[in-house]
């Protein structure tokens, strides 16, 4: 249940969701099969050897938006004209998510839970086309959970196999983190636990470091919260094992909506996430942390914060600023913050900021849209379709570096 610091209209509630308890005796095995490639989206999804699917490599995302290549069943000329690899694998799904940290937590995991049996030695994932390597983040926690390097295949084409492992998803995103994951968390947590690293009860995790100019404002509202006991921590600029020894032992864990939050995957029951709104329109990402919470019993406390000119949603390149509003300070009050007029008084330097970033982004996209029309234009040189978003995104990088 949410405790919620935000505008009458955008009150969330959401209701309990029923996870179905997928577990190590739902992996299906396929003799000799393939795992097709979609190189639009690059995500994947296995046929047996007569070129049927194997509905458990399907990925559900969302709204039950499904990443499925564009195949239609049976595709045995599909399953027989292509690599072929002599190993036993489990099928992990993947692809583009491994950029985004919060995203491959949530979903690069989804299928990870089999290397908690030591039956399963080897691992393929679906990779963007030229990826030779995983993120340095993703190779530790698999490494936590026993996962070698060495076992991990990467593919980015149609590929056989002599078998194929097919765990059903322990998550799927804004609809269930199954009771299994609890496992893949905790073990991972366990693993990458740094000893003798000083840990805090208050934390908040600041974006503020970052210099991407898209957030503004947050330098106010974490030194209130440092007056308050809080330890401010730049997840940029700790290791991904002092980062989760960190939550891990904190009881309330707080900072704007994000992928950071998205650490209290590996908190202890009983503690609380408080998580800063930082956009005006309704959407935002508040069901997937509140999904997490349920997930791992944590309260969860939610604000708004943002004090923007210019509404945007959650996952915007727009530049937000956030601020300290009402709502938050109603936030303060209740939770018996010390803070002074100084403290909480509108910062007109920040806002210059952000209005100036607000400008040439507004400008860059203007470009972007000349840009675009013109790499469309020009592909229509290109064969196939394929060909064609080959030149459009060899235009559009080509231009956008220059």
């Amino acid at each position: 249940m949410i405790k919620n610091y935000i505008p009458n209209e955008y009150k969330k509630s959401f209701p309990n969701k029923n996870a179905p308890n997928v577990g190590l005796d739902d992996v299906e095995y396929v003799k000799n099969g393939t795992i097709c490639i979609d190189k639009q989206n690059c995500s994947g999804v296995v046929y047996d050897e007569k070129g049927q699917l194997c509905d458990a490599s399907i990925t559900y995302r969302f709204d039950g938006c499904v990443r499925i290549p564009r195949l239609t069943p049976p595709c045995s000329r599909i399953t027989r004209n292509c690599d072929f690899i002599n190993e036993t694998v489990v099928f992990m799904g993947c692809g583009y998510i491994f950029s985004h940290f919060g995203h491959f937590l949530l979903e690069g995991l989804a299928r990870a839970y089999p290397a908690l049996d030591k039956k399963y030695q080897k691992f393929v994932f679906v990779v963007n086309r030229g990826t030779k390597s995983l993120p340095s983040f993703v190779m530790t926690m698999l490494g936590a959970l026993g996962i070698k390097p060495e076992n991990i295949i990467l593919i980015s084409k149609n590929t056989r196999f002599a078998g194929i492992y097919v765990p059903p998803q322990g998550s799927v995103i804004t609809k269930y983190i199954s009771p299994i994951m609890t496992d893949v968390f905790d073990t991972i947590g366990k693993k990458l636990g740094v000893r003798g690293l000083k840990t805090y009860d208050k934390i908040y995790l600041s974006r503020s470091k970052m210099n991407d100019g898209r957030t503004f404002g947050e330098k106010q509202i974490e030194n209130i919260f440092a007056k308050n006991g809080y330890k401010i921590i730049w997840p940029e600029t700790l290791s991904v094992p002092e980062q989760i020894t960190l939550v891990k032992n904190c009881k309330i864990l707080a900072g704007t909506a994000g992928t950071a939050l998205h650490l209290s995957l590996f908190m202890k029951p009983g503690a609380t996430v408080v998580q800063i709104k930082r956009n005006t329109m309704p959407d935002d990402n508040a069901e997937i942390q509140n999904d997490i919470c349920n997930f791992r019993k944590l309260n969860f406390t939610y604000i708004a914060g943002s004090i923007e000119t210019t509404a945007t949603p959650h996952f915007t390149q727009i530049p937000q600023i956030i601020g300290v509003t009402k709502y938050m300070q109603k936030f303060f009050d209740d939770n018996n913050f010390k803070y002074s007029k100084s403290d909480i008084a509108p910062n007109t330097a920040e806002f210059a900021k952000y209005t100036k970033q607000l400008r040439k982004y507004r400008a860059h996209k203007n470009y972007a849209r000349v840009v675009k029309l013109f790499a469309r234009i020009m592909s229509v040189f290109g064969i196939t379709k394929y060909g064609r978003q080959i030149i459009r995104e060899y235009i559009t990088r080509t231009l956008h570096a220059n």
